[in-house]
């Protein structure tokens, strides 16, 4: 029954995804690809004790709480806003338990340093197939969650569509917190995308010589 639910909203997430991709594919439209935790590490001795709910189940939770509370933010930035997820879908399914570290660090050793290098980031936007063609894509690449620090560490991806070629990569780490498993460790995803307008616009400063090519 479990995987059903799953399954079921799975394909709820992806058709929401489908009516915002027939919105418009042009290279001034800002595609929203979601939350990729096929790379993050889970990092703590006294969190993430039920890997069988996180893996997929909360990552596809996460990804659809994004698009109810979150993709408002987004389209406040521009008025052309598409969504293609099932290549970050696809990678989150193949998401496991092995990313699991029950271990805890100082900050230096668990959140100031990441497993995950540039050329890792390109790697991971490379491999994403996606039906837009053109416009500039956006995904958080989900680095670290960390429980002793309370941090959450993530990519945030901006590359153009047709070349998948990066414009702009920027981890930040923020503060987890809130009622409840999902809801804590949205938070980061949600304090991050407070920093997205700022970044979109330098982005946008700089399409005429990247996007399009």
């Amino acid at each position: 029954m479990k995987r059903i639910l799953m399954a079921v909203a799975m394909v709820g997430l992806l058709a929401t995804g489908a009516v915002r991709a027939q919105v418009t594919d042009s290279p001034d439209s800002l595609i929203w690809c979601g939350l990729d935790y096929s790379r993050a590490k889970l990092i703590g001795t006294t969190d993430f004790m039920r890997p069988a709910e996180i893996f997929p189940g909360m990552l596809v939770a996460w990804n659809g709480l994004f698009m109810k509370e979150m993709l408002p933010e987004l389209e406040k930035m521009t008025s052309s806003v598409g969504t293609d997820m099932a290549a970050v879908g696809a990678a989150n399914d193949k998401a496991s338990s092995k990313q699991i570290e029950r271990e805890d660090g100082t900050r230096e050793e668990k959140v100031n340093l990441s497993h995950l290098k540039e050329k890792d980031i390109a790697s991971i936007v490379k491999s994403y197939k996606l039906k837009h063609e053109k416009g500039i894509g956006l995904v958080f690449v989900v680095d670290r969650l960390v429980k002793l620090q309370e941090t959450g560490c993530i990519y945030v991806v901006f590359f153009d569509v047709s070349s998948r070629k990066v414009l702009k990569c920027e981890r930040v780490s923020e503060k987890a917190f809130g009622f409840g498993f999902r809801n804590y460790w949205f938070r980061p995803v949600k304090e991050a995308v407070k920093k997205v307008p700022a970044m979109y616009s330098a982005v946008k400063a700089e399409a005429p010589t990247t996007a399009s090519q």
